[in-house]
């Protein structure tokens, strides 16, 4: 293994990628699903992680929708400042892949929705589970005024179980802490940071 850390701080296996597989997802693997009874399920090499990256587009950002002097609507990034003025969006809490191909891995849950899947829309991308959906997979929400985070399954192809109880599209449950939630072939444990005991506001 020839690890290299890419400008924007990402570890990757220099043998495997010539560039930062997440700073340039056209570089990483070639992005298709397979079914979980699929023979090539569970070949592919333990990854390097996911999780949030501050160099994802504004379309992950927090948005409102204002008027234009026009009187057509646009939606408008908003990213929460500290009182000095910089942006300040914490890590709330963690996944981590307790079982999988990422095993050992963590992934970063900030306030509001994340989404979760494969593609590179996905906050929270798995990227070396390729029995996970590439989009629509699913989403983790902290809410800051309640101080509790929830889980949805998506539209995805993937069956999703929060601690073995099967999750239809759509369907949601409250997160609490070390619940296990089975996407694909990966396992992540839920480690909450927020809470009763501790929140940034």
């Amino acid at each position: 293994m020839n690890m290299q850390r890419c400008p924007s701080g990402h570890y990757f296996d220099k043998s495997k990628f010539d560039q930062c597989p997440y700073c340039n997802p056209a570089t990483s693997s070639d992005n298709r699903t397979i079914p979980l009874e699929s023979t090539m399920a569970g070949t592919s090499d333990p990854g390097f992680g996911g999780g949030w990256n501050n160099n994802t587009s504004d379309a992950n950002d927090i948005g409102v929708t204002v008027p234009l002097q026009s009187g057509s609507e646009v939606t408008v990034a908003l990213t929460p400042k500290d009182e000095t003025g910089k942006t300040f969006d914490p890590v709330v809490g963690w996944f981590v892949c307790v079982d999988g191909p990422d095993k050992g891995l963590d992934y970063r849950i900030r306030s509001g929705n994340n989404s979760i899947g494969r593609g590179t829309g996905a906050q929270i991308r798995i990227l070396n589970d390729i029995s996970i959906s590439k989009e629509n997979l699913s989403h983790v929400a902290f809410d800051s005024r309640s101080r509790r985070f929830y889980f949805e399954a998506g539209e995805g192809r993937n069956l999703i179980r929060v601690n073995d109880e099967l999750l239809l599209p759509h369907q949601s449950r409250e997160l609490r802490a070390f619940d296990r939630v089975l996407l694909g072939q990966t396992t992540l444990a839920f480690i909450p940071l927020c809470g009763e005991e501790f929140s940034w506001e």
